[in-house]
Parts: structure tokens; sequence; C-alpha cells
């Protein structure tokens, strides 16, 4: 079954934190790729990797260090598929063999470095240099990256080259002595590749030239007519040669390709290896910079099925609210199996907090670190969210059919370790209806296995035995005739003005808590006539 479905991901804005995982090599973005949950059972492995996150934070802080291997990893490409090759038998190109040097060289600048820098390093992380490959990719032991198929890969091909290079060399000779032959027999001067521009014109030349048995035509103008030196016999057979060696040449490079290609498909487990130990090592340095970026805490993975959240930050709403000069309140609160609600306004942030509540446990289960004080977390088999779009405009049974829906899922799940998080149940119906079922609703998950998280407006689903009621503290501090009078003359932005004074952390409460009537409360605040709030007040009271 599925931990988390793209519902649930979308309401929680999980795609909002992956995107700001960057790692640097492909090989780091098959392991971000492929991130998946630590589930029930799984508490040691999630506690090895938040451990190892932790322990990298130091050496992602050190900007040296980090500069010199994001140097090493941006050269880093793909080349699974070249080593894939090799292993099969197939042929390498020059520059695929050109690629694979390169990397050799590459793991062993990050051996060093790592090395020098002591940074600790888990067995699916080890880089190993691969020294017998590297001498058979460099057999003269030059040290550079670049890739050329050198003499002394075989005797063959020095034999082959030197003879070329002697023929190349006659071909050259022959040449020269035929172009100066000619040139002092006709008093001409020819152009560097041995051909000869005359002019129509020069018709006495021009028969001396045609007569002669080393030069040619080429081609001619409506001006001017182009004559070339035609080889000799002697010359033909040089070129002859010259294209014979060539091609053996070409033969003995092509089975030279084919020998390194086997040694490199020979050593492909520790190429695969030292690829997969780079993508994890730049998988856990983003982990690590994420954290520092966000101000990231360990959580605490325990057995016991519980959340405990100390001071945590949704980032996205916290980096919205700083592009409008705002403060994040940050969130306190701690659930455990059964069912918990948080009444308050509609201003109140319920909704954040239920989403603040659902992202850190995705983030802590995927081995991240947390934007909170503290974190406690054991582990939940599924996250099921029922959380409505604000801006939505959907009405009536669609509504309330789809959140049925999401709710019922969650419901055939309830007995595993598992995070309902529902805002605003049965928000889609009308009050009656939509009490009686919260009511059932809330009655059936509050024995089962899984934490239920929910957010209401209707005042006695936190009275309810065995629910945990949490209530936003809202403008409960704060003195609202004062609040008023400092709006009285304000014509614009008094909801930013009641925002700032909006308190926004949860508190529990017990049965006996009337829920505050933050609505009316605003309302007055921001003017609705006095008759109409009195009016309001005495039909809440009847």
């Amino acid at each position: 079954m599925d931990f988390m479905d793209s519902i649930t991901e979308k309401a929680l804005d999980f795609q909002y934190i992956l995107n700001k995982i960057n790692t640097k090599t492909p090989y780091g973005k098959v392991y971000k790729k492929k991130m998946r949950p630590f589930i029930p059972g799984e508490e040691t492995q999630l506690i090895k990797e938040l451990e190892k996150v932790e322990s990298y934070i130091p050496y992602v802080k050190d900007k040296q260090f980090m500069n010199q291997i994001d140097h090493i990893f941006t050269h880093i490409k793909d080349l699974r598929t070249s080593i894939k090759k090799a292993r099969s038998g197939g042929i390498l190109s020059e520059v695929e063999l050109f690629e694979i040097k390169n990397f050799l060289y590459l793991i062993k600048d990050l051996d060093h470095l790592l090395k020098r820098h002591g940074l600790p390093l888990w067995e699916d992380m080890e880089v190993q240099p691969i020294e017998e490959l590297e001498k058979h990719l460099d057999p003269e032991d030059t040290g550079l990256s670049t890739f050329y198929i050198y003499d002394s890969y075989s005797e063959e091909l020095q034999r082959i080259r030197q003879s070329k290079r002697e023929v190349e060399r006659e071909i050259k000779r022959e040449k020269k002595r035929l172009k100066e032959e000619i040139e002092e027999e006709l008093n001409i001067k020819l152009r560097p590749d041995g051909s000869i521009l005359l002019s129509k014109d020069e018709r006495e030349l021009i028969e001396k030239i045609e007569e002669h048995p080393n030069l040619t035509y080429v081609s001619e103008t409506y001006m001017n007519i182009k004559y070339s030196i035609k080889p000799r016999d002697n010359m033909t057979l040089l070129e002859r040669q010259y294209l014979i060696l060539k091609d053996k040449e070409e033969r003995e490079e092509y089975n030279i390709k084919q020998n390194l290609s086997k040694q490199i498909g020979k050593y492909s487990k520790e190429l695969l290896k030292n690829m997969a130990s780079i993508g994890k090592m730049d998988f856990i340095l983003s982990k690590g910079a994420f954290a520092i970026e966000i101000d990231g805490v360990k959580p605490k993975i325990t057995k016991e099925h519980s959340i405990k959240i100390v001071e945590g930050r949704h980032l996205k709403v916290e980096e919205f609210l700083k592009t409008k000069g705002l403060k994040f309140t940050p969130i306190s609160i701690e659930l455990r199996e059964g069912v918990s609600c948080i009444t308050g306004a509609n201003m109140g942030g319920k909704t954040v907090s239920l989403k603040l509540v659902g992202l850190l446990t995705v983030m802590a289960q995927y081995g991240l670190m947390v934007p909170a004080k503290e974190m406690i977390l054991g582990l939940n088999q599924f996250i099921k969210t029922s959380i409505g779009d604000p801006q939505s405009t959907d009405k009536g049974l669609s509504t309330f059919g789809g959140e049925i829906r999401l709710i019922q899922q969650a419901i055939e799940r309830s007995q595993e370790k598992g995070l309902i998080l529902i805002d605003e149940l049965a928000r889609g119906t009308n009050p009656e209806e939509g009490y009686a079922i919260s009511k059932a609703i809330v009655e059936y998950l509050r024995d089962k296995k899984s934490i239920t998280l929910l957010t209401t407006h209707y005042d006695h689903i936190g009275s309810m035995d065995k629910v945990v009621h949490f209530q936003v503290i809202g403008l409960s501090n704060v003195d609202l005739n004062q609040l008023q009078s400092q709006l009285e003359y304000v014509e614009d932005h008094k909801i930013d003005i009641i925002n700032k004074h909006m308190d926004y952390r949860l508190k529990v409460v017990d049965k006996t808590t009337k829920v505050p009537k933050e609505a009316i409360n605003i309302a007055r605040i921001m003017g609705l006539d006095q008759q109409i709030i009195q009016r309001a007040e005495k039909y809440l009271e009847d």
C-alpha cells in the first residue's frame, strides 16, 4: 500500500521540499528520485540515515571543502550506459573511453579530497580508485585526462604508424621534387597545393602546360583555366601504400578499443560501485545543505506511535510570510493514537497547523532534518489527508462527496499505524448533518491505531470522551477594545494588522472550556454594524 498518495503530497507541499534538495551529480539525482519513506520496523535504518546527514553538516558549512567537492561533482557524467555496453561485450568509442578515463581521475581526486578532510564514509559511500584500469587507459602514465590510442598499446600499432609516417614523408618529398622540376622547366610558380591558375590570354604557356606529362587540367571559367600536378607512378604507389597502412592502423586501433572495452567490462562492478557511492554522498551532502538552509534539527525516532513537535515551522508558509514582512509563529503539538482536534477562527491558522504536522512527519520519515526546535516521532505506515483548497469554488455534493471518499480511504486503513489529517470535517454539507457525521467519524476513529488530527467548527467535537482538544490562542490575550480603537482610523490593511495580533499557537483545553467566538470578535473589529453583532451574540446564546 502507498505511504502517501498524490493528493496528500500536494496538500502537504512536499514537492516544494523536494525542489530544495539540490543534488549535483547524475547519480545523486537517481538517489533523490528513488527517495522513499522509512516505515514502522525500519527505525534503525532511518536513525542511521539521519546520523549520516547530521555528521555531514559541519563539512557542508566548510565553504572551501564544498567548493572543491562541487568542482569534482559538476564534472561527473552519467556513464552507466557505456559501462553496461562494455560489460555486455560492446566496443566503446574514443569519446566513451575518454569519459571513463576522466571519471577514473575524478575518483582519484575525490578520494584524495575525502581523506584530506577526514569525511566519514559508510560502506555505501566508499570511493575506491581503480589504478589497474587507469594504467590500461594511460599506458604512458601521462596523468592527463585526455584520451589517445598511444603507440605503446601494441608493437604492431607502433610498427604500422612508423611505416605510415615514413611513407607520408616520402610522398611529401616526391611532391616537392616534382613541383620544383615543373617550376624550373616552365618557369612558373605553383601554389602550395600544386595547382596553378592561368588567364586564357596566356596561350603560349597554356599550350606548354597542356603538353606537360605531369600537369593536368582541373577546371575553367570564362576568364581562367586551372591546372594541377599529375602524380608520377611512384607517387601513386606510395599513396596506395599509405591508404593500406591507414586501414591497418584503423583495424589495430579497433582491436585496442575492443581490448580496452573488455578491461572496462571487467571492472564494471567497481565502476558502478563508485558511481553509487558518489550518488549517495552527493545525496547526503544535499540533505545536509538543506538542513542548514532551514535551520533544521534531527528528529528523534521512537518505536512508540506518537508525534511531538516543539516550535515547528511550515517552510512554504514561512517563506510566503517573509515576502509580506511577517514572521511565522512556531507551533508546538503532541499527538498520540486516537483523535485530536483543533478549534479556532478561520483566521487562526488551524489548517496551517494541520499541514505542518503532516509535512514535518513526511520530512522526518524521508530522512530529512525538520524545521523545529525538537521533534519526536513514531513511524507511520501511511499518511492520508482531506485538506480542501481554501480558494476552491466547488460547492455542495461534489465537495462533500470528494471529502467522504478521502475519509473512507483513511478509515479503511485506520487500524494501521498511520496519520490521518482532516480539515473542517464534513464542511461540504449542512451543519446539522455535518455535526452528526463528524461525531460518528470521531467516535469510530478514537479507538483506532492511527493518529487522527482534525480541525472543526463544531463546538462539541472537542468535548467528546477520549478526544484531545487543541485550541488556537487567537485573540484571547488581546485587548479587543484597544485593537478596535487602533483600527478605527485605518481604511486599508486591517486584516494584516489583525494577523499581527493573532496568536497562532495551540493550547490543550478541557471539556469545560468554551470555544472562543473569534468570528464575532473579528467581525466587530472589522466594523460590522453593532446591532448585527448584538443579534448574532443573542442567537448564539439561544
